[in-house]
C-alpha cells in the first residue's frame, strides 16, 4: 500500500506533480509517484514509506539534505533568478518571488497585533525581507518536521505542493523553528551544528545573524498555527536570550 495526496483542483495536483518531478531530477529523495486518479479533484498516488517523522536529533542530517537540494537547484537554474521577481521554470511553472508577497503577509499579521512578542515592527520586518532582494536564490518548500520521513535509505522529502523562491537559509530557519515549536527548546550546540551542516552543502552560506532574521520572520508567519499541527511551543518562549532585535 502507498499513500495518497488529495488536491482540491486538478491544477493544484498537476503543479505538485511538476514540482515533484523537478525535485526528483535534482536528486532530492522523494517518494516514487505511481500515478494519479480523478478529474476535477486529482489524487496523486505515491509509494509507501515509513511514517516516522524527523526529530531534533535528525536536524543536522536533514539540514545537509536541504542544503544539497538548494545547491542543486541553484546550479540547475536558480542562479539566474532574482528574489524580487517571478521566475519561470520550463516544465515546472513559475516560482513566486520572495519579497513582495512576504512583506504583505508579515505586515498584515504584525499590524493585526496577533503575533506574540515579535522581534520586529512591521517596518523593520519589511526592511529585513527587502534586503534579501539581491541575494542568491534558493527555494522554499515549507521545511517542517512533518514534511520529512526517516526511511531505510535515509531521509525522504514528502512535501512538494508549493515552491517559491527564497534566499539561502530561509527554509533552514523554518526547519529549526518548527522543530522547536513541535518538540521544545533546542540546545544551542545543536542549532549551530545544524547551520554548519547546511552551510557545508551550499554555495552561499547563511550567517548566524541572517538565520536569526529568518527565524523571526518565520515566527511571525507561523504564529497563526500555534496550537495546531503539532506546534505546541511558541517561538517567543523559545528564542535564545541573546537573539538580537532591531
Amino acid at each position: 500500500m502507498g499513500f495518497t495526496k488529495t488536491y482540491a483542483t486538478a491544477e493544484a495536483a498537476l503543479r505538485a506533480q511538476a514540482h515533484h518531478a523537478w525535485l526528483d531530477r535534482l536528486g532530492v529523495p522523494v517518494p516514487r509517484l505511481h500515478g494519479r486518479r480523478g478529474r476535477h479533484r486529482l489524487d496523486l498516488l505515491f509509494e509507501a514509506l515509513p511514517d516516522r517523522h524527523i526529530g531534533p536529533g535528525d536536524l543536522p542530517e536533514t539540514a545537509r539534505l536541504l542544503g544539497q537540494a538548494h545547491a542543486a537547484a541553484y546550479r540547475d537554474s536558480l542562479h539566474r533568478a532574482r528574489l524580487d521577481q517571478p521566475f519561470p521554470l520550463p516544465g515546472v511553472g513559475t516560482l513566486e518571488p520572495f519579497t513582495t508577497p512576504r512583506i504583505a503577509r508579515v505586515q498584515k499579521l504584525l499590524d493585526a497585533g496577533t503575533v506574540p512578542e515579535p522581534a520586529f515592527t512591521s517596518d523593520q520586518a519589511a526592511r529585513v525581507i527587502t534586503t534579501a532582494a539581491g541575494e542568491p536564490a534558493a527555494f522554499y518548500k515549507d521545511a517542517n518536521p512533518r514534511n520529512f520521513l526517516i526511511t531505510q535509505a535515509g531521509i525522504a522529502v514528502i512535501d512538494f505542493d508549493d515552491l517559491t523562491l527564497a534566499p539561502f537559509g530561509y527554509d533552514l530557519a523554518k526547519l529549526i523553528l518548527t522543530t522547536a515549536m513541535t518538540h521544545g527548546p533546542l540546545p544551542g550546540p545543536l542549532t549551530a551544528a545544524t547551520l554548519n551542516s547546511y552551510n557545508q552543502a551550499v554555495p552561499h552560506p547563511c550567517s548566524a545573524d541572517r538565520l536569526n532574521d529568518w527565524l523571526e520572520i518565520h515566527h511571525i508567519l507561523t504564529s497563526p498555527y500555534l496550537g495546531r499541527h503539532g506546534y505546541i511551543h511558541g517561538w517567543h518562549t523559545l528564542r535564545p536570550t541573546e537573539t538580537r532585535t532591531r
